[in-house]
């Protein structure tokens, strides 16, 4: 866990991220938890409402409503960049030159920028130009090819955001990074990143074994370090455990779960006799990792990420708790999230604090249509009726046993 004083580690780092999809936002998202003041840029136009599969991207930033495609656009993002310690987007090359804010142009009005390139493959090469999103970074990246059985169709990791949250955390360490050596320098500079090298990137001994002659295969849940490496059904609906054991824990193993022998068919058998829970309190009493087969809601509850201030709270209106992920580093004690504003809503502050912008050069550019607002408010995605949640097993393990979320606050004492 971080010392509580790195909330604010980022204190007086101003970002303008001119972002889209879930890569950069999940790196300036982190950026803002330290205490830089995130400055989101989109289209006013083409925004929608906050759902509640990006509220964890948008939240404590102030959002900016800029059409570049309008008279004033360019000039008014360059202007803001001008005041701005890093720039970044994860637009295709071909968007930011076409509007004169790639890093050439923003350069201009600000020498020692840190400005960040985000793309699908790059700014250079033979692919340079084309899209990609996160999904087909994992498999151009070469890793749904890894997952799944041996003889089953290529998998995919089990997150839609995974090649996404991946590069967003690349990203973070390379603009740390890039304002150390400006803070000792005074030298800013182009991070050049890509979706798809920073999935390549997590396959180095895939590598290695391709390069000495061997072609690496997918084998499941089989690890041949570990003489027992499996997930196994447990009692109830939807509960399996993960067990990892070493030959050597063979024996700890089987005495454990009260069974002759530890192989793979006994442990089936003892597994899918008792509760997830159970079973894995008698392996990790003896030494044996095994963990639950965790969905949304065991994380949620879990005492375990509560007791390191993972979540932080908060309370829109009475009664409306809503949990939020503070960081992969731990939480933060006594910090709170800001909601997400709505495009747009901090259009005139932005502008006249950061860049300077007069009452009537703001008049202008809404009448030109270059800054606007879009609605507000908390929208939905892909949710769906209930029999539509219920094919795709959402609401599998949906049951009145496990407190609601102002209870468990209450219950063990987290902040509201």
């Amino acid at each position: 866990m971080l010392p509580i004083g790195m909330r604010d580690a980022l204190a007086g780092v101003r970002v303008l991220a001119l972002e889209q999809a879930v890569a950069l936002p999940f790196a300036t998202r982190h950026l803002a938890q330290l205490g830089a003041d995130v400055i989101r840029v989109q289209s006013y136009e083409r925004a929608r409402a906050t759902d509640q599969s990006s509220i964890e991207l948008v939240r404590s930033k102030r959002q900016v409503g800029l059409n570049l495609a309008a008279e004033g656009g360019p000039e008014a993002f360059l202007r803001l960049a001008s005041a701005c310690d890093v720039v970044a987007h994860n637009f295709t090359p071909r968007v930011v030159r076409k509007f004169g804010i790639d890093y050439e142009g923003v350069r201009n009005v600000n020498p020692s920028v840190i400005y960040v390139s985000l793309t699908g493959f790059g700014t250079t090469g033979p692919w340079g130009e084309r899209p990609l999103f996160g999904p087909g970074a994992e498999a151009v990246g070469g890793h749904n090819l890894l997952i799944g059985d041996p003889d089953g169709w290529p998998g995919r990791p089990g997150t839609g955001v995974y090649a996404d949250d991946t590069c967003g955390m690349y990203t973070l360490f390379a603009i740390l990074a890039a304002l150390d050596e400006r803070e000792r320098t005074g030298e800013g500079q182009h991070i050049d990143i890509s979706l798809y090298e920073t999935m390549a990137a997590q396959l180095g001994p895939v590598l290695a074994e391709q390069a000495a002659g061997a072609m690496p295969r997918r084998s499941g849940n089989v690890d041949a370090r570990y003489a027992v490496h499996d997930v196994f059904d447990a009692a109830g609906h939807d509960r399996h455990v993960a067990i990892a054991a070493t030959e050597e824990q063979r024996e700890a193993l089987a005495n454990a779960l009260g069974i002759p022998t530890s192989e793979h068919d006994a442990i089936v058998a003892a597994v899918a006799s008792a509760s997830a829970e159970d079973v894995v309190e008698r392996l990790q009493s003896r030494g044996i990792a095994a963990s639950v087969v965790a969905d949304a809601r065991d994380l949620t509850t879990d005492e375990q990420l509560w007791a390191r201030d993972f979540f932080e709270v908060r309370e829109p209106s009475p009664g409306d708790v809503h949990p939020h992920q503070s960081g992969a580093w731990g939480g933060f004690p006594g910090t709170r999230v800001e909601d997400p504003h709505a495009v747009g809503a901090d259009n005139d502050d932005v502008l006249v604090s950061v860049a300077g912008f007069t009452t009537d050069e703001i008049a202008a550019l809404e009448a030109s249509g270059a800054i606007g607002r879009a609605p507000g408010g908390l929208g939905s995605r892909g949710v769906g009726d209930a029999a539509t949640r219920i094919h795709r097993g959402e609401l599998s393990r949906v049951d009145d046993e496990l407190p609601r979320w102002g209870e468990r606050t209450r219950t063990t004492g987290a902040r509201s």
